[in-house]
């Protein structure tokens, strides 16, 4: 199969779009149509224009032109990595341990009925390691919009509604020839809403979304799931399914910081969101549970159009050290790439703009995905289509292009090509200096091989590979390292007694409040280990009080009602812990008003302004009906 065309270089440093007046705008946009349309051919004039555009798109570009019109910083330019025929309509992808791309495909959107479909997996290769893709192999077919990959634990695990399923290669061909259904019930109405951006998480649960209007109806392991807007988790080897929080709006991307955080972006509400577990959300609409107290998003600026997809924390070396540690997010209907760095504020973050990482100045271009990939570039799979949203593509399905689709690399100067590598067939003490590396994929890969081995191991295996990740997680190289090592062993569920105490008392409060997360997933705690959770209440760190207040309903060595007051009375002006606690509070007040009471007691509320928010909400709840 040919190649793609050589690299192009971008043109200068992108500027921030100019922000007009809100009474402007309609102006600006009028004058800005007529012009348009005035030197329009009349076949030109009869395009419909489409949903969040404000012209025609015109025709599309072949990708070295779309190459030419795009813009990005100083020093960067932009690669084709692979290009149509190689992948049509590619909606979601990953890495594998061998730094091969997988792409999903879709010709079948925007159908919302089930069934069997003609959608697909490719494999994307590059054989000789000169930066494009140069061998392509059809791993599965009979998809129907697979909005969500990963690749882990022993397959592929793929969202297809209503299905998340688990595809298996047993003979070696790279052809699916087992499937399974891991969980069912999610819903199909919304298409642009489906379970999407199925990432591991550093505590080795598989992550993904779903969308505000797509109603799922989840029956799992003898429980019951109704939700819509949600971040979901589904545990590899259990196959446990969880509601790791609820709200937003149609959420498409999940990315992890380097503290374990977990951001989404999400569209037409504000854009960037801190989730963690049990909050719940605003949302952009439905109705919220009784007594629900949503959370805000950490952002009060918002970037040219509230259309995102798509979201990457970046972490390597590859770029120069401003571009480092940012959140990059596909903005579909401003055709760029937009970019937000956080500040921490308490246990939450606070996000705050920067100038577009890339601006491709060209309709057609959709940035649907972004990764980092082996060489520690920033990737960008690119829909590529006229049609950005459900209006247009049903009122004209057929308009939807079905021909073209694109992966971009972002590469800084003459950053080096990535050597051919296979993590899999590494040894234990190989992939543990990994987790020091400085490529975040590579990294992750690490991490995510070394908790498969933690926890398909037994006996003489297990005991080898724990004893080095507890002494990596006390003194690694680097604090990276020691955390991705305190990570692999929350997911393998080993927090062993010794261990746990020493972390518990770690001198860094993201050590601490990561073994609480541990403690709390696992669902037990020995007795020692309990009485120093008890003694945790007492820390200054609102990480770890956070975590205190998540745990409690999970741990018996924690009293809950007593632990969430306690923890309310202690974080003092935190945005994010009240919510929580409160959250957790609501299935057991009214059967335990006597003890709620008795906590509150405890404390002065003038001095405990977390508490005094909950008070109110409480005598609300302890009245009703």
């Amino acid at each position: 199969m040919q190649k793609n065309a050589a690299p192009i270089a971008g043109a200068g440093v992108f500027q921030r779009p100019l922000h007009l007046p809100s009474v402007l705008v309609p102006l600006a946009v009028a004058v800005f149509i007529a012009g348009t349309i005035g030197g329009m051919l009349p076949e030109a004039m009869a395009q419909k224009i489409p949903q969040g555009q404000t012209s025609p798109p015109g025709p599309a570009l072949s990708p070295a032109e779309a190459i030419k019109k795009m813009t990005v910083p100083e020093g960067f330019t932009v690669e084709v990595v692979a290009s149509e025929p190689q992948l049509i309509n590619p909606v979601a992808m990953t890495f594998d341990e061998q730094g091969r791309i997988w792409v999903t495909e879709s010709v079948e959107y925007p159908r919302s009925s089930p069934g069997e479909g003609k959608d697909r997996i490719k494999v994307l290769e590059d054989t000789d390691s000169d930066g494009a893709v140069d061998k392509v192999t059809v791993f599965a077919t009979g998809l129907n919009i697979p909005s969500g990959i990963a690749v882990g634990h022993g397959g592929v695990w793929v969202a297809n509604a209503p299905d998340l399923l688990l595809l298996k290669d047993t003979d070696g061909d790279l052809k699916a020839d087992q499937r399974e259904v891991i969980v069912s019930g999610f819903g199909r109405t919304d298409t642009h809403e489906l379970p999407n951006s199925l990432t591991w998480g550093p505590d080795g649960w598989l992550y993904g979304l779903n969308g505000v209007f797509n109603h799922s109806h989840v029956r799992h392991q003898g429980k019951e799931f109704k939700f819509t807007c949600a971040l979901f988790r589904v545990h590899p080897l259990t196959r446990e399914f969880q509601l790791f929080c609820e709200g937003t709006s149609n959420p498409w991307g999940v990315a992890f910081d380097t503290e374990g955080s977990a951001f989404v972006s999400a569209c037409v509400i504000d854009h960037l969101w801190h989730l963690t577990e049990s909050g719940y959300y605003h949302r952009q609409g439905g109705p919220y549970p009784p007594f629900t107290w949503k959370i805000d998003s950490i952002v009060k600026h918002k970037h040219q159009k509230a259309a995102y997809c798509g979201i990457h924390y970046y972490d390597s070396d590859a770029y120069p050290e401003e571009y480092r540690q940012r959140l990059y997010m596909g903005n579909i209907h401003g055709n760029c790439l937009n970019v937000d760095s956080l500040e921490r504020r308490g246990s939450t973050y606070f996000g705050k703009g920067h100038p577009d990482f890339l601006s491709a100045n060209d309709a057609w271009f959709m940035p649907v995905a972004q990764k980092t990939g082996p060489d520690g570039c920033l990737y960008v799979l690119d829909w590529y289509d006229r049609y950005h949203c459900y209006q247009d593509a049903r009122r004209d399905p057929e308009g939807i292009d079905r021909g073209q689709g694109r992966l971009y690399r972002i590469r800084y100067q003459n950053t080096p090509r990535a050597a051919k590598f296979n993590l899999g067939n590494e040894t234990d003490e190989q992939l543990l200096e990994r987790l020091a590396s400085g490529n975040g994929l590579i990294r992750d890969l690490a991490q995510r091989i070394l908790s498969e081995r933690l926890m398909s191991r037994e006996g003489e295996q297990r005991s080898f590979l724990t004893p080095r990740l507890e002494t990596l997680a006390r003194s690694g190289g680097s604090r990276r390292q020691s955390l991705a090592a305190l990570w692999v062993l929350v997911a393998g569920g080993e927090l062993r007694e010794p261990f746990a105490l020493e972390m518990l008392q770690h001198a860094d409060p993201t050590f601490r409040a990561w073994t609480i997360r541990g403690l709390g997933n696992a669902g037990k705690a020995a007795p020692a280990v309990g009485k120093q959770l008890q003694a945790c209440l007492e820390d200054d760190s609102r990480d770890v009080l956070l975590q205190l207040a998540i745990a409690a309903p999970k741990l018996e060595a924690l009293e809950t009602v007593g632990t969430l007051v306690k923890v309310a009375a202690r974080c003092g002006d935190d945005t994010l812990i009240p919510h929580v606690v409160w959250q957790n509070l609501v299935p057991r007040l009214k059967a335990e008003q006597a003890a709620f009471l008795k906590a509150v007691k405890q404390h002065d509320l003038k001095q405990s302004p977390g508490l005094a928010q909950i008070m109110p909400r409480a005598t609300e709840l302890m009245i009703s009906k």
